[in-house]
């Protein structure tokens, strides 16, 4: 192949150039992975190419040995380590010879490539050779861009490194990172990469910021890099002082006193928006580790109010009329700093902030009045709501008359944004009888103004419309009517035409086809007709997208196309649930489409995850009646089913399985064979993320329920892959695997509890054999202090079962100490009443068994 092309053409803006580029290079590392590597390191090691040919190479290389998620990363792991060690060497030198290169982004790129080998080969003691040849590159005086390369490579691979495998050598990296970021560095842009490298390795650190002297050096050289004469490396000092903030909460008080607080007000104040950025962050920050339950507050808001305060309300007056809303200005980022801070202070906020409300917001200057608006709607949400009440009353009238009127479209926007706030938060102050014309006046005329309005002003119907009418989802048919029942047909004729619009300018169509499914979920009685015409309005225009899918052209129409696809499904769904009955008579039409757009979606996840919910829903509404589809679904059910690598599609399709099994029950018997075999597939494989694996067990306990005695032929299979699932446990400390651990053994009770009551008519004996392992699975879990009550309260159902179908022949089973206290346990649970019952059987159960 001629490499330097096809690297040139991959980064081509023509997509046909680009990605025929992509296929050849993929086609190459396939085929000859070690010659391709060597061919992209020659690339990338050679001075006298084009620096955009050496970037892709390097890129190319890093992508080769380094995925980007974690699900993949042990296939390419083995595919390096496979290649002997003569191999490799020739490729790690051309990588860090390259650091050296006078072209410095060919340096940065071979640095993400020592990184990513790095990552492979120190977990499993290869290359030991290189901390030490970095340190010695760091050290080199004569070569600034080696330094700087080598201090980003040594970043990236503390990021990446678990600290324990770098023990040795943690003080030397350490110092020398620290050494770079000293204010002594004569280059800026060595002191800024140093900084940056800092950053990246602040959790490596840990051992050393637990000891107060070591912290203390790292902490002075940070602040003192906060005032470098480089806008660069004070972005980046800032920068690590939020991520100190983030990691050592409980040790910043000492710091805040000598040196944070001054220098972060002025880092605020900066002339350079960036430096100010950071600094608004680093409070930011500050806040919400201070209600984080892992910490004790250290009180920073409420000392730092008086003089952090004026600082943020004078920075929300800092807009201009040019600001892009996708940018991130220092306005809104104070804006964001002054929700946190409210939330932490709460009543504190309110008095300090009026002032500057009641002065701003009746001033000419539209940035004064935005302000004010901003102000007020930010503190919405924190102070207790009777200390809000008088003074959002005073407002409300003010704010919809400026929602109407105000000749500022920045004010209009955050008006729109303040009305939602308060929907939100303090609709008790809103009066149907006072307020809720006009102000569902001023909503409905702001969802056709800036897309940002239309989201502020969709947001704000979303609440009014749910706390008002409440979810008629759970409601059922009790509601007849609602405050807002006489607005439905204004409000949805108006969201209609944002909905069918072409473009989904800053996701305000997706936020208008959110509104539609709320208020379709929330809808009382004397609104259904309007529901329906809405409904059979959707199903048209999925009919008409699903016509169009042949003049797709390019990513961007189909992104668009599956974008309109989920939106249009999510209402489907919610009109479903809202009124099964008067969904049926369209089951045959929704269906079709639903069919239509699975086989379309080109394997999109987006789209399947709502499709298969969608067929869920409908198959929940018509239960029985459901049967007549299932020849047409199954197989797009099973094949889903099979899609290891794309957990989503798996997980939509484990999902829609539960639903169908519990619509049509023994109905399902014809296609239980395939669905067990698919579901056992996807336990058993290795490359499937595991979230996805408790939801398939409980789908086989549904299965089992379903199709009762049925599932005999499935049992020993099926009890094989539940021991083995019962035997997954977590280390100490992983919280996220406890957490794991705590869901697959929930799923495993549901699992037998369906199994148990689906055969126990038929041959309950089948079940007989697996008792006292079941028991002692069991217990092992009941002994585990991390169990959740879920488990609990539904073990002591699977239990009783047991108890009740078997008596006396698993006496001993069930006068086990641990059985006993279980069911205490239960009995005793004052909060959790399906715990008592669950448990008030299985005592009753074990008595009769007992006799």
């Amino acid at each position: 192949m001629n490499a330097a092309q096809l690297l040139q053409d991959s980064l081509s803006p023509n997509q046909g150039a680009r990605e025929s580029a992509t296929q050849q290079l993929e086609a190459a590392a396939r085929d000859n992975f070690h010659g391709y590597l060597h061919t992209l390191a020659v690339e990338l090691a050679n001075e006298s190419q084009d620096l955009n040919v050496r970037y892709a190479a390097g890129l190319a290389f890093k992508n080769a040995i380094a995925a980007r998620d974690a699900i993949n990363q042990p296939q390419l792991t083995e595919r390096w380590l496979s290649l002997p060690d003569t191999a490799t060497a020739p490729l790690k030198q051309s990588v860090l010879s390259t650091l050296g290169s006078p072209q410095h982004r060919a340096g940065a790129v071979a640095a993400t490539c020592v990184s990513a080998i790095a990552a492979i080969e120190l977990p499993v003691n290869k290359w030991p050779e290189l901390i030490p040849q970095l340190l010695e590159f760091v050290g080199n005086q004569e070569n600034q861009g080696l330094r700087v390369a080598t201090l980003q490579a040594v970043g990236f691979i503390c990021e990446v490194i678990d600290p324990e495998i770098l023990s040795a050598r943690s003080n030397e990296i350490l110092t020398a990172v620290v050494q770079g970021a000293r204010k002594e560095e004569p280059s800026h842009e060595v002191q800024h990469a140093a900084i940056q490298a800092l950053l990246n390795s602040l959790e490596f650190i840990r051992d050393n910021f637990e000891r107060e002297g070591e912290r203390n050096y790292i902490m002075q050289v940070v602040c003192e890099a906060t005032q470098s004469p480089a806008v660069t490396v004070q972005v980046g000092a800032f920068e690590c002082l939020v991520r100190i903030m983030h990691l050592y909460y409980e040790k910043m008080d000492f710091y805040m006193e000598r040196a944070l607080f001054g220098l972060t007000i002025m880092g605020m104040k900066h002339h350079e928006e960036p430096v100010a950025l950071q600094a608004i962050e680093f409070w930011s920050t500050a806040y919400e580790e201070g209600e984080q339950p892992l910490y004790v507050s250290k009180g920073f808001a409420k000392a730092a109010l008086p003089d952090i305060l004026p600082v943020l309300l004078e920075l929300l007056c800092q807009q201009n009329e040019d600001d892009d809303e996708d940018d991130w200005t220092k306005a809104m980022a104070a804006g964001c700093c002054l929700e946190l801070l409210a939330n932490n202070v709460g009543n504190d906020i309110v008095q300090p902030v009026v002032p500057f409300v009641e002065a701003g917001i009746t001033q000419s200057d539209w940035q004064r009045r935005e302000a004010a608006v901003m102000a007020f709607g930010s503190i919405l949400d924190g102070p207790d709501p009777e200390v809000l009440a008088p003074l959002v009353t005073q407002a409300l009238g003010a704010l919809i008359g400026m929602m109407q009127s105000d000749p500022s479209l920045q004010v209009r926007d955050t008006v729109a944004w303040t009305l939602s706030k308060i929907c939100e938060n303090m609709l008790q102050v809103i009066d149907p009888a006072v307020h809720l014309r006009n102000l569902i006046t001023a909503l409905v005329i702001g969802l056709n103004a800036s897309p940002r309005t239309c989201n502020s002003c969709c947001a704000a119907l979303n609440s009014l419309v749910v706390q008002i009418s409440g979810d008629a989802d759970l409601l059922g048919d009790d509601v007849q009517t609602s405050p807002m029942s006489e607005y439905y047909s204004g409000i949805l004729k108006e969201l209609m035409p944002i909905a069918e619009r072409p473009t989904n300018h800053a996701n305000s169509r997706s936020a208008a086809y959110q509104t539609i499914s709320v208020f379709l979920g929330s809808s009382a009685n004397d609104t259904l007709p309007v529901v329906q015409e809405v409904a059979v309005a959707m199903l048209a225009r999925q009919e008409a997208l699903l016509g169009m899918q042949n003049q797709l052209v390019g990513m961007d129409d189909r992104n668009n196309w599956n974008d309109m696809q989920i939106n249009l499904c999510v209402v489907i769904q919610s009109f479903i649930r809202r009124s099964p009955s008067m969904a049926a008579p369209f089951a045959d039409r929704i269906m079709t489409n639903l069919l239509g757009l699975i086989q379309a979606s080109g394997k999109h996840a987006g789209v399947l995850e709502d499709a298969f919910a969608t067929v869920g829903g409908l198959a929940s509404a018509l239960e029985a009646g459901f049967v007549k589809y299932m020849d047409a679904f199954s197989p797009f059910l099973f094949s889903a089913l099979g899609s290891f690598e794309d957990w989503q599609v798996a997980q939509a399709a484990v999902y829609v399985g539960s639903d169908i099994a519990r619509a049509i029950n023994e109905a399902l018997t014809p296609y239980a064979e395939r669905l067990m075999v698919a579901l056992i597939d996807l336990l058993r494989s290795p490359v499937v993320q595991r979230q996805v694996k408790p939801n398939a067990i409980t789908t086989i306990g549904e299965v089992a329920l379903a199709i009762g005695g049925g599932f005999r032929p499935y049992l020993d299979t099926t009890m094989t892959i539940l021991s083995q699932a019962g035997s997954t446990s977590a280390a100490p400390g992983d919280e996220a695997m406890i957490d794991f651990v705590q869901t697959m053994r929930e799923s495993i009770v549901d699992a037998f509890i369906g199994i148990m009551n689906g055969i126990k008519d038929s041959d309950a004996s089948a079940m007989q054999p697996y008792v006292s392992g079941i028991m002692g699975f069991l217990k092992t879990c009941w002994l585990d202090e991390d169990r959740s009550d879920s488990f609990s309260t539904a073990s002591l159902g699977l239990i009783g079962d047991f108890a009740e179908a078997y008596k006396g022949s698993i006496r001993d089973e069930l006068l086990q100490d641990w059985v006993s206290q279980a069911v205490t346990w239960g009995r005793t649970r004052s909060g959790n009443k399906r715990a008592k019952t669950n448990a008030a059987y299985a005592q009753q159960a074990i008595k009769n068994a007992s006799k």
